[in-house]
C-alpha cells in the first residue's frame, strides 16, 4: 500500500459507536470519496448516507433489540459438505460468483505483510486502517448497517469504489487450506451487508441525482489468498429460496 502524499487530518472523518459490548470506529475518507466522485449516481447517494452516519443518524434500537440478529450469525441452511461444494461450483459456473487470486485487495494485503516480514499472512482487522489511509479506492470502514425488514444489523469492514461499482467488502483472514469453506460460510453475512447498503442508498434522495432507483452494489470477501465477488442481490435470492438460517423467530 502506498500513497505519494499522506492524507490531511481533516480528510478522514470519524465517529465512534458503542453497539452492544463492542465499540466501532466508523471512518470516512472524504478526500478519497471526492476523488472518486460524490455528486452523481451511487457515489452521491453514498455520500449522503455516510454523512448521515457521521451526523449520528443511526437508530440505536436495532443494535440492542434482542429481536434483531447480527448478520454475522447468518448461515446457510443445513447442507452436507458435498452439497455446499456443488452449490459453490454452480455459482461459479453460472458466473454469479467469481474468485480472483490477484485482486488488488489481495495484492495490497500481501505487500503489507511482506514489507513487515510477517509470514503469518493473517493480520487482524486493525489492518483496515491501512486501507482507509492508503488505498485510494477505499471510502469508509466499520460502517454500521441495519434493516427493519429483516431485523438485522451489522458493521461493514470496508466500502470501496472500483470498476464503476460500490463494493461492500469483508475481511476474513485464515489459513489457505480453509479459504473456500471460510468464504463460503460467510456468503449469507456479506450478502446481507450488500442488501442493507443497497437499501440505505435507495432510501436517499436519489431522484435528485437522476439515477435509477436501485443502486448497483457488489460484495466481496477477501484475505491474502483470494477474493470472491458476487452481487448484493444474492441475499434476497438465497433468503427467498430458504437457504439462509439464523433469523430471529
Amino acid at each position: 500500500m502506498s500513497r505519494d502524499m499522506p492524507p490531511a487530518k481533516n480528510d478522514i472523518l470519524r465517529r465512534d459507536f458503542q453497539h452492544g459490548r463492542v465499540a466501532y470506529g466508523f471512518q470516512w475518507n472524504t478526500a478519497h470519496h471526492k476523488s472518486l466522485g460524490h455528486k452523481e449516481g451511487d457515489l452521491a447517494s453514498l455520500w449522503t448516507h455516510l454523512n448521515s452516519i457521521l451526523s449520528g443518524k443511526v437508530p440505536a434500537n436495532p443494535f440492542i433489540d434482542p429481536f434483531y440478529v447480527r448478520a454475522s450469525r447468518l448461515r446457510f441452511s443445513k447442507m452436507s459438505k458435498p452439497e455446499k461444494v456443488g452449490f459453490r461450483k454452480k455459482l461459479e459456473r453460472t458466473g454469479v460468483l467469481t474468485s480472483h487470486i490477484n485482486d488488488d485487495l489481495v495484492n495490497m494485503l500481501r505487500d503489507y505483510h511482506r514489507s513487515r516480514n510477517d509470514l503469518s499472512y493473517s493480520a487482524d482487522h486493525s489492518i483496515l486502517k491501512e486501507f482507509i489511509l492508503k488505498d485510494p479506492h477505499t471510502i469508509a470502514i466499520e460502517v454500521p448497517v441495519w434493516s427493519e425488514r429483516y431485523k438485522m444489523t451489522g458493521h461493514v469492514d470496508l466500502i470501496r469504489y472500483a470498476d464503476g461499482v460500490i463494493h461492500v467488502c469483508d475481511y476474513k483472514p485464515g489459513p489457505l487450506e480453509r479459504t473456500k469453506s471460510r468464504f463460503m460460510g460467510s456468503i449469507p453475512q456479506v450478502s446481507a451487508y450488500g442488501e442493507m447498503i443497497a437499501h440505505h442508498l435507495a432510501n436517499t434522495l436519489r431522484t435528485a441525482f437522476e439515477t435509477p432507483l436501485l443502486p448497483n452494489i457488489k460484495c466481496c470477501i477477501f484475505d491474502t489468498h483470494s477474493c470472491w465477488h458476487f452481487g448484493a442481490e444474492m441475499f434476497v435470492q438465497l433468503e427467498t429460496m430458504g437457504k439462509i438460517t439464523g433469523f430471529q423467530t
